[in-house]
This record gives structure tokens, sequence and C-alpha cells, in this order.
């Protein structure tokens, strides 16, 4: 009889045991729940907010994200489905305020417990890079920066500018480059915040090939052509950056009026182009020319 009720006495003690481990999972789950779902809580909706700019004080832009994949899965829902609006948008100075809005999803705030805050957020401009003043304040690394960014792009469009910009050689017969120079460089300096400052680099590309012989069509004779090639880098400023989507190059056309192996012909050349649009110094290739 001591026996039996020793051993009843086990089964209820490992029921016991047992229930209060189940109690304890369940008040463990529950709890967790209530943490993550069912508490409601603060969200501040652009805290994280990424505020990315584009451009030079005086026309910049701005655009504002959320990249963030750090919250819990709760939170992480919600924030991916905000949306965000600035005002303004453009023609951004530096200690200009902006004014960033989030919009997000009202269902998912309501489902999940979570109370927006922060909706609203005025952030003042800054760190936008500026234009130079002189343009003896160029710093010669930039510059530096700018010619090698020039040489790959020469390299890149090789191929193209020998069998386009060369125009005196036969069209089935591909040319050579022969040599390459940079022979000039200015500094285009904007009159208005609508254009942006700029560097040209004049390169004089000589390339040899095939032209038709004087004494028959029949017969070919090598010659050799030279071009004089422009390289444009557009927003030259405090940022120091060259970015390819700046670099553009064009072959430039005398049209018999200018003889760009003479230095006075051409600037005046580069005074009718740009002249309403810039004041033009010439810079040499080491350093920098004339006062601003």
């Amino acid at each position: 009889m001591k026996k039996r009720i020793a051993i009843n006495k086990e089964k209820w003690k490992g029921k016991y045991i047992t229930i209060v481990a189940m109690l304890l999972i369940i008040s463990s789950l529950y709890a967790t729940s209530y943490l993550l779902f069912l508490r409601v809580i603060d969200v501040d909706v652009t805290k994280d907010a990424s505020i990315i700019y584009h451009g030079e004080t005086g026309s910049a832009t701005v655009k504002v994200n959320n990249d963030m994949r750090a919250y819990n899965q709760r939170i992480q829902e919600f924030m991916d489905s905000i949306t965000y609006t600035v005002t303004p948008i453009d023609k951004l100075s530096n200690e200009d305020v902006i004014t960033i809005r989030a919009s997000y999803d009202e269902e998912l705030a309501h489902r999940y417990n979570i109370h927006p805050v922060n909706i609203e957020r005025k952030v003042t401009v800054s760190g936008l890079p500026v234009r130079y003043e002189h343009v003896e304040d160029i710093e010669e690394d930039y510059l530096e920066a700018i010619e090698k960014s020039g040489e790959e792009y020469l390299e890149k469009h090789q191929e193209m500018i020998l069998l386009e910009d060369f125009t005196t050689f036969l069209r089935d017969e591909e040319p050579e480059l022969k040599e390459q120079k940079l022979s000039y460089r200015v500094f285009l300096d904007a009159f208005g915040a609508e254009n942006k400052d700029k560097i040209v680099d004049v390169y004089a590309i000589q390339a040899f090939g095939f032209v038709k012989g004087e004494e028959s069509d029949e017969t070919k004779e090598i010659r050799d052509e030279t071009i004089y090639y422009m390289v444009t880098y557009n927003e030259i400023n405090t940022s120091k950056q060259v970015l390819e989507e700046n670099i553009f190059g064009e072959k430039m056309l005398a049209l018999g009026a200018y003889d760009f192996s003479q230095p006075e012909s051409f600037m005046q050349y580069m005074q009718t182009k740009y002249g309403k649009q810039y004041q033009i110094f010439e810079m040499s290739l080491t350093q920098e020319k004339g006062e601003k």
C-alpha cells in the first residue's frame, strides 16, 4: 500500500512539473508575442532616413529613402511601406532648410500596434560642394585627376574617333593613331547658376591612313591628318569628383575660319562658342594662368 502511494506521488510530481513547464513556455510565448506584436510601440519614421544630395550649392537636388534592414520583423514590414516627400526638392544651397514628411500604411500600423512618431522632420542642408571663387584655387591633384580621366576617355573612344572624326582617309581602311598631345586647357566660369563651371582640355590627335592616290583613283597612298578634339569636364567644384557621366568629347570644327595650331585663333574660337555664357580663362598645362 505504501509503495502504491509512493508511486502515485511520483506520477503526480511528474505531471506537476510538466504542467508548470508548459505554463512557463506559454507565458514566455505570450510575453514574446506581446513584446513583438501586441504592445503599442513608438516608431520614429524619419530617424533612419537617408538624405542624398546631388549637385552643388545653389542648384542641388535631394532625395530621401530608407534602406535600413536591421529592424525586427514587425517593424521592418511597416518601415518598408513608408515613402518620403521633401520640400523644397531642388535649387538647394547650404544653410537651406528642407522638410521631410513620411507617409505610411495605416492598416499595417494598426495591425502591429505601431504608433509612428516624428512624421515630419526639418533638416538644414550642409556639405554641398561649392564653385571655386578663383581659378587659381583649383587644386593640382584635382587637375591631375581630370587629365587622367581625359586620357582614359580618349583611350576608351579611340576607335570611334579614328573612324568617325578623321574624314580624309578612305572609309574602307582603318586609320591608326600616330600621336596624341594635350595642347590647350581652359576654365569656363559660368555667369549664372543654370550653367556649371567647366574645364575643357583640347588634344591634337594625329593619325595616318590611306587616301586616294593623286595619279589615279585606283591607287592609294599614306597620309597624316591632325584633328583637334575637346574633352569637357562638367561640374567643376570643391567635390573634386570627376564623374564619367560629366565627361564628353567632340571634334572641333574650324570651318576654315580658325587655325587651332595658333593659340590666339584657338581662344577666338572658344570666345565665339562660349563667350555668352562663360568667362573664359586660359590655363597652363601645369598651373592656372590669369586672375578670376
